[in-house]
């Protein structure tokens, strides 16, 4: 009887993880669904502080999907809880990132440029502790097999620390390298190159207005000649006559990257994103939990 109940459990936990991973490989659509029971709750990690408009947004959110959420600091020296045990990730925008971490990663010609270019960094004390530990986040989870279904938004800041994870360099200053403007809370056009992208599915239109802050960006010129280095990884969307990167999908992983500032960005777009993540984090949970059973 003890062997027979013991074969049972195994074999509703195998059934669950090969359904949870069904679902979860076709979740770049709209219309997923995922319920959290009453008594559990959501854990949305923030890479660094997660800011007034981002915990407004996931908040604001959860509750229309009928979950509890909790967001933490991951960065803080009062945090206990690293970023495996979290549901879902969120990285942040803010401070510059030191070209240290991708410039011994590209071509020698590639180098060069940025030798020349790199005194256009903001350097801060805060950039520097976020590059020291948001990589090592990110090292961890692309090289652990157990995070493939934990999901990671990137914004602004986060989705080029994430193209910098893989060995992408930056445009340290899009004014200098590309002669745009920087963008300073302006709305720019974004165009989604490919309709079946990620992002395509869950804002349901190929163009729309994003609030923009930043003045570095996805080197895409290099992206483009190099793109073989990165067959599961994707620029989805472009704005500023195609120079500048505005979405960066990866399809061995849950993990979206965009370069507008969602949380500020009003009506499909920013439900859209943000419910992406909770979804996605409430398939994590649930698989998570299937495997502690």
């Amino acid at each position: 009887m003890i062997k027979a109940t013991f074969k049972l459990s195994i074999l509703t936990i195998l059934c669950f993880s090969a359904n949870t991973w069904s679902a979860i490989s076709k979740m770049n659509t709209s219309n997923i669904t995922c319920t959290m029971p009453e008594n559990e709750t959501l854990i949305i990690g923030c890479s660094n502080y997660c800011g007034r408009f981002n915990s407004w947004a996931v908040k604001s959110y959860a509750r229309k999907l009928g979950y509890n959420v909790k967001l933490i600091n991951l960065r803080s020296k009062n945090q206990t809880v690293d970023y495996s045990q979290v549901d879902g990730i969120l990285f942040t925008g803010g401070s510059d990132i030191d070209p240290k971490w991708y410039i011994e990663k590209v071509t020698p010609e590639m180098k060069d440029h940025l030798e020349r270019v790199k005194h256009l960094t903001n350097y801060s004390e805060i950039g520097r502790l976020r590059d020291e530990f948001e990589f090592d986040v990110l090292e961890k989870y692309f090289n652990n097999p157990d995070s493939k279904y934990q999901p990671i938004l990137g914004i602004c800041r986060g989705m080029q620390a994430i193209a910098v994870s893989q060995g992408m360099p930056l445009y340290v200053d899009i004014k200098e390298e590309l002669n745009i403007k920087n963008r300073r809370y302006t709305l720019d056009q974004v165009t989604i190159q490919n309709k079946e992208s990620l992002l395509q599915e869950i804002i349901g239109k190929s163009s729309f207005r994003g609030v923009e802050l930043h003045h570095q960006g996805i080197n895409i010129d290099y992206y483009n000649k190099h793109k073989a280095a990165w067959p599961n990884i994707e620029i989805t969307a472009l704005s500023n006559s195609d120079k500048i990167a505005e979405s960066i999908e990866f399809y061995d992983r849950p993990v979206l990257g965009v370069q507008f500032h969602p949380e500020y960005t009003f009506g499909k777009v920013r439900r859209g994103i943000f419910k992406w993540l909770l979804k996605r984090s409430c398939f994590n949970h649930k698989f998570k939990n299937a495997q502690k059973r």
